[in-house]
């Protein structure tokens, strides 16, 4: 059973296996083992998103310079205006729903590391209030898809403004 060329092993009932799921859930169970990978993927977003900004800047600066845009009229401030109202409301309704979530589930659904031992306790242990990394991490990634929602309720606001003109 040894590696081949590819990166997959051959099983001796004749299956293969890929090597990397071997690493992949070793950092499931570990996930503080990828921290290195973490900053280094952040540190490569970070740059890759400040070379676009400043293509961006240099793209459009000639537009800017010339004026080629319209001025911005009182209908498409009231447009803006609607669409930012929508999108605080969806942003206020995905907050006020991440922190009932958290402060009612996340014990209940971290219960891997609440023991009856230490809830049992007089006072109750500072252990008995561990929520599971993975557990932690999945409600500050659902706390960010309400900040893309509420964005993306923005900009759904401000096509539908203006769909709403065109149809009269």
């Amino acid at each position: 059973m040894g590696p081949s060329r590819f990166g997959t092993r051959r099983r001796s009932s004749g299956k293969l296996r890929c090597a990397g799921t071997r690493n992949a859930l070793r950092i499931l169970r570990f996930p503080m083992a990828a921290l290195g990978l973490f900053w280094v993927s952040a540190v490569g977003l970070v740059v890759l998103l400040v070379a676009f900004h400043v293509i961006n800047a240099i793209a459009t600066k000639s537009i800017r310079a010339r004026g080629d845009y319209p001025p911005l009229d009182e209908l498409d401030q009231v447009i803006e205006l609607r669409a930012a109202k929508l999108a605080g409301f969806v942003l206020a309704f995905a907050v006020m729903t991440w922190i009932l979530v958290t402060s009612f589930a996340a014990p209940v659904l971290g219960g891997g590391g609440v023991e009856a031992a230490t809830l049992n306790a007089d006072p109750p242990l500072p252990s008995a209030m561990t929520i599971p990394l993975m557990t932690a991490m999945f409600a500050i990634q659902c706390l960010f898809a309400g900040f893309v929602i509420a964005n993306l309720a923005y900009y759904a606001g401000i096509v539908f403004g203006y769909r709403r003109i065109a149809r009269g």
